[in-house]
């Protein structure tokens, strides 16, 4: 007789006393290639492993001499019994909550360390169980040894103890959950790993910190990603008093709005924050969805607000211990004097006009990705590039399609400038861009006093309006053609199938 023959009875494996070897080698081999499978669940995969366990112990007891069985039956049947019990608890874990829990009624799932409890606490039940009854051991002796075996184990793993029962709390209480944004004590990151003992977290910088869970369970910790995955951010900036409050906040609200990675929905606003000594305190606010780029995303927002403050004449009140030196105002002049000498539509003029005009502009800064005109708007200002690139773009079957690149020395906005017109199309900056707005108050000075000036500015303009009408019919004959070849491939393919 072996071992298998005493767990499992002759007549339940008809009439034969003796275990196939190629019988439990196939056994193995499935156990090993299905546990090896991680798209099954949880649960199934450590029955299998169990069960795998189980069919080792076999297979060595199955090979032991007769006198050697004897001697360790009743301990190799309190292992068979311990595996055989846990890995079937593990697959009533998964037909109660795997299926018909979390499957069939859509019920969050418990904690993972709440169904480790279960099967332990099981497990342990059958283990004395098996105990008291093959191998006839009192267990009120047993469970009294134990106790002042806890007691010294408790002293000497109080901080591992502490951590697994924060564990506990963690999994039960659920204030965080792998794929969270958190903060934990100065820690930003997400949520890597939720264990019995620790918490890992990937920071902003791509590292792994761990945290013992009775620390977690101390610390005040933040979840950015409830209870919604929108997190709002915010910039300061001061102001000096004499700066309107509504010219502020609109200036703060328009410049946040289409950065990358900035949400469109809640909106971006601006509020008047506080009052000190000498300067209004504003936050410029903002929500974003991907937390990992904060830092990327709070940069670029921090260097749109910069670029439209100055351009809307607003100064941040910051205490300066050195001052840079602003560049001559005759310097200024001079520089501008010398563009306006390259644009092509303003040759026309008079070297007293073009320095006339020269005194009443000021260039602005546009930073990177910053669009300086957007199409449909109406305006009356033509810009000068000073240094820098940008792209013009159109709108075509409602996407925008990129016509042209112009760099330093190119003209933007003519017909706006001349009639008034709404803007024809889209332009963005490229790079850092200087551009030198010429408004239509400073042009009618000149058109004034020599009216004769339109007759050849308006000759350039038409050129340049011609090439641009040529540019945007492509631009529509390409996206016809692709709508044509769209059309005809879906033609093509409901007559394959009959639809």
């Amino acid at each position: 007789m072996n071992f298998f023959t005493t767990l499992f009875p002759a007549n339940l494996l008809g009439g034969l006393d003796l275990v196939p070897s190629a019988l439990i080698a196939v056994l193995l081999a499935v156990l090993v290639t299905v546990a090896g499978r991680n798209t099954w669940p949880l649960a199934i995969r450590r029955a299998l492993f169990f069960f795998l366990l189980l069919a080792l112990l076999l297979v060595v007891a199955s090979l032991l001499p007769p006198d050697s069985l004897d001697a360790a039956r009743s301990g190799l049947l309190v292992a068979a019994l311990l595996l055989a019990g846990v890995a079937l608890v593990e697959c009533a874990q998964c037909l109660i909550v795997d299926l018909m829990l979390v499957g069939w009624l859509k019920r969050p799932p418990p904690p993972r360390i709440l169904r480790d409890f279960v099967t332990i606490a099981l497990a342990l039940t059958v283990f004395l169980a098996a105990l008291r009854g093959m191998l006839g051991l009192n267990l009120s002796s047993l469970l009294a040894t134990s106790a002042m075996i806890s007691v010294v184990l408790g002293l000497a793993l109080q901080d591992t103890l502490g951590s697994f029962f924060a564990g506990m709390a963690l999994q039960m209480e659920a204030p965080l959950a792998i794929g969270d944004n958190v903060q934990i004590g100065d820690a930003q990151g997400t949520v890597v790993q939720v264990s019995w003992r620790t918490v890992r977290i990937l920071n902003l910088d791509r590292d792994e910190v761990t945290f013992p869970n009775s620390l977690v369970t101390r610390s005040t910790l933040i979840n950015f990603s409830r209870p919604a995955l929108a997190h709002l951010c915010a910039v300061e900036v001061h102001v000096p008093y004499r700066h309107p409050p509504s010219l502020v906040i609109a200036t703060l609200t328009e410049a946040m709005q289409g950065i990358p990675g900035v949400l469109e929905d809640p909106p971006c606003h601006a509020l008047v924050w506080s009052y000190a000594e000498s300067a209004v305190l504003y936050r410029a606010r903002y929500h974003i969805g991907d937390f990992r780029r904060i830092n990327y995303i709070h940069s670029d927002v921090g260097a749109r607000v910069w670029y439209a403050l100055r351009r809307a004449g607003i100064e941040q009140a910051y205490p300066m211990r050195v001052h840079r030196t602003e560049a001559h105002p005759e310097e200024n002049q001079d520089r501008v004097t010398g563009a306006l000498l390259n644009v092509e539509i303003l040759g026309p003029l008079t070297p007293a006009e073009r320095t006339g005009l020269a005194l009443q502009l000021r260039p602005v800064l546009y930073g990177r990705g910053e669009t300086v005109i957007r199409q449909g708007e109406r305006a009356d200002s033509l810009f000068v590039i000073l240094r820098g690139r940008v792209e013009v773009s159109v709108a075509s079957a409602g996407q925008q399609e990129v016509v042209n690149t112009l760099a330093a020395g190119s003209v933007f906005g003519e017909m706006s400038l001349l009639t008034g017109a709404p803007r024809s199309a889209t332009v963005r900056a490229v790079d850092d861009v200087e551009v030198l707005p010429v408004t239509v108050e400073a042009f009618r000075c000149i058109v004034t006093e020599n009216p004769a000036v339109l007759d050849a500015v308006t000759g350039v303009v038409s050129r340049r309006r011609t090439r641009l009408d040529e540019a945007l019919h492509e631009v529509a004959s390409e996206a016809a053609a692709r709508s044509a070849e769209h059309n005809d491939l879906l033609q093509r393919v409901r007559t394959f199938f009959g639809v």
